[in-house]
C-alpha cells in the first residue's frame, strides 16, 4: 500500500506535465537558415559569410549561422521582462487548470500528512531539500551557459540561459503568491506553504530540458522534480496541494520562456547583383 501511494504520487507529479506536448525543438544555440538565390552569385555569398556556392554550384537548403550571446548584449534582460509579459497567456491558463485539477485530487494528503502516509525516513529526501532549491538550479542553469559559451556549444548556452529565465519568472510569481496567500507550513515554521517554491524551481528546469530535448530528458528531469516534491512533504515543510502548484507554476514559466522553441519564421531579402537583383527567402527558426 505505502508503494502505491509513492507510485501514486509520482503520477500526480508526471499529471501537472501533461501539457507539456512532446515536441522536436530546433537548435537554439544557432540561426538555422534556409536560403534560396537565383544564381547564388558572389554577392550572395558575401551577405551568407561565404556560405552559399560558387555560381554553377548547387544551393544548399540547410546553413548553419551563428548568434551572438544575448547574455552579452544585454538581451537577456529583455527577455525576462517579455518573459513576465507573456506569461499570463491562454496557455499558462490551460497549464494551471491542468494543475488545478491534479491538485483537488492530491486534497485528501493534506489532511492526512504525508508522514503518516508513507512513514519514510527523511533522510532518503535529503539531496532533494538542497538540488531543488532556486540556487542550485540557477547555479545550475548559469553553469550550463557558461561551459556552452566556453566551448562554443550554442545549444548548451541557449538551455542554460532559458533555465535561469525560467527560474526568475517562476521564483518571482511563486513568491508573491507565498506572501499573498500566507498558507500556514505543516510544521508551523511560517506561513510561506503556498505554492512550493522548490517545486516550482524543480519543475521549471523539467520542463526546459523536456522542450530543449525531448522526452528523452523530459522524464527523468519530471522523476526528479517529483523526489523534490515528495522531499518537501516529507520534511513536513508543505502540503500536497502546496508541490502540486508549484510545478504547474514551474511548467507554465518555463512553457513561457521557451514558447519560440521549435518556432520559424521567414524573412524576405533583396540582394543587388549585376545587372538585377535577387530575392532571398530566409526561415529562421528561433
Amino acid at each position: 500500500m505505502k508503494l502505491l501511494r509513492l507510485a501514486a504520487c509520482f503520477v500526480v507529479g508526471l499529471t501537472c506535465a501533461t501539457p507539456v506536448l512532446a515536441q522536436e525543438a530546433a537548435p537554439n544555440g544557432t540561426a538555422r537558415v534556409e536560403a534560396s538565390s537565383p544564381d547564388g552569385t558572389p554577392g550572395a555569398v558575401e551577405q551568407f559569410g561565404g556560405q552559399l556556392p560558387r555560381p554553377g554550384q548547387p544551393m544548399p537548403t540547410d546553413i548553419i549561422l551563428p548568434r551572438g550571446s544575448d547574455v552579452e548584449s544585454g538581451g537577456f534582460f529583455k527577455l525576462v521582462a517579455s518573459d513576465f509579459r507573456h506569461f499570463f497567456s491562454a496557455d499558462t491558463g490551460r497549464v494551471m487548470a491542468y494543475t488545478s485539477v491534479s491538485a483537488i485530487a492530491a486534497a485528501p494528503w493534506d489532511r492526512e500528512g504525508i508522514n503518516n502516509g508513507f512513514n519514510i525516513p527523511t533522510t532518503v529526501f535529503q539531496s532533494g531539500n538542497v538540488m531543488g532549491s532556486v540556487a542550485f538550479q540557477i547555479g545550475l542553469g548559469a553553469a550550463g551557459y557558461g561551459l556552452g559559451a566556453a566551448t562554443g556549444h550554442g545549444k548548451l548556452a541557449m538551455v542554460g540561459r532559458d533555465v535561469v529565465r525560467a527560474q526568475i519568472v517562476s521564483q518571482v510569481i511563486a513568491q508573491g503568491v507565498k506572501f499573498t496567500v500566507r498558507r500556514q507550513r505543516p510544521d508551523g515554521s511560517n506561513r510561506q506553504s503556498f505554492p512550493s517554491g522548490h517545486s516550482a524551481s524543480a519543475f521549471a528546469t523539467a520542463t526546459v530540458l523536456q522542450r530543449h530535448y525531448g522526452w528523452k530528458a523530459g522524464i527523468p528531469a519530471y522523476a526528479f522534480g517529483s523526489y523534490v516534491a515528495l522531499a518537501r512533504m516529507s520534511w513536513n515543510k508543505h502540503h500536497a496541494t502546496d508541490v502540486v502548484m508549484g510545478a504547474g507554476l514551474g511548467i507554465a514559466s518555463a512553457r513561457t520562456v521557451t514558447m519560440t522553441v521549435g518556432g520559424s519564421k521567414f524573412n524576405m531579402g533583396v540582394q543587388p547583383q549585376v545587372g538585377g537583383a535577387a530575392i532571398n527567402f530566409t526561415k529562421t527558426y528561433k
